[in-house]
């Protein structure tokens, strides 16, 4: 009997963006993480052969085709103090690179719990800096001149101060709608939501995933989330009525959830999956995430009105 050799592309395996805000910041438990929980992640990680990089460094590998294999990224949103004081150590002291989202006006008009332009250039040398907007507004509420005058206001100030703009961005609450990644990629070749998932060489690189790390977060199960590969997603909407989910995947059922509805498992026909919520949402930030094991697709939905 001949024996049946697979060959695994390895380039399917993806690679995981972390997403951080405070650092010890007790005050704010919904954004913060310890800084003895950070260090045992990145203990974890280091154990276990991932590869920490620099967003940009990631995005160089997709871009030519490399494996991202075990390719781990941190990114920081917000520059605020807490991370300057007790998660910058950690970093340098495990020499693992990071990627730091620069609130623009926080540093301009020096904010208490903000970082300084000083403490950000100090950072910038173990890492690297993004832009996370100059007043961190919600995008999609702001008309297309008001967005526009907020992104040169950032890279102004980031000419004044560090005498070059990154060509990365993240998006203040990780809100954004189709005209606002239009305006916004204009700008920034690179850009960051926080929608959970994981990346591969076909991930589009102006529409990277993120995992966010706060509270008591297992490492372990973050680093076991995959890229769930869905044809032709539509979700239909009649306002701020969510109608119909559908779309084709190669398994025999989905799991679909909705922001404030929950979980629904939905069995496919022909690879084809059909989920008809008829759902009115509640918040004005809505997800929608379709699952199968430890596969994910998020969508953002925003509620309009």
């Amino acid at each position: 009997m001949k024996k049946l050799l697979i060959f695994f592309p390895f380039f399917l395996f993806a690679a995981h963006i972390f997403v951080l805000h405070r650092v010890d910041d007790f005050r704010y438990p919904s954004t913060d993480t310890t800084s003895k929980l950070l260090e045992k992640d990145i203990k974890y990680l280091l154990k276990h052969h991932y590869k920490i990089v620099k967003l940009s460094t990631l995005v160089r590998r997709m871009e030519n085709n490399k494996s991202v294999k075990k390719y781990i990224v941190f990114t920081i949103d917000d520059t605020f103090k807490s991370f300057y004081k007790n998660g910058l150590p950690i970093f340098i002291k495990y020499h693992i690179p990071f990627t730091l989202f620069v609130y623009a006006k926080a540093a301009d008009e020096h904010y208490g719990d903000y970082m300084t332009w000083k403490q950000i250039k100090i950072a910038s040398k173990y890492g690297e800096l993004g832009v996370h907007s100059w007043a961190h507004p919600h995008l999609p509420m702001l008309n297309n001149k008001e967005i526009i005058k907020d992104t040169q206001k950032a890279i102004n100030s980031f000419k004044k101060h560090l005498g070059y703009v990154p060509d990365m961005y993240a998006y203040p609450y990780g809100e954004y709608n189709k005209r606002v990644k239009n305006i916004i990629n204009r700008y920034f070749k690179i850009i960051c939501n926080q929608n959970i998932g994981a990346v591969n060489k076909y991930s589009p690189i102006n529409d990277l995933d993120r995992i966010a790390i706060t509270g008591n977060v297992n490492i372990a199960k973050r680093l076991k989330i995959g890229i769930l590969n869905v044809n032709n997603l539509t979700i239909k909407r009649n306002k701020n009525i969510i109608t119909q989910i559908s779309g084709k995947v190669k398994y025999p059922y989905v799991f679909i959830y909705i922001t404030k509805l929950g979980w629904k498992k939905i069995k496919t026909k022909n690879g084809y999956f059909n989920y008809n919520p008829n759902f009115r949402l509640q918040k004005y930030r809505n997800r929608v995430i379709i699952r199968y094991n430890n596969k994910f697709k998020t969508k953002l939905i925003l509620k309009e009105g």
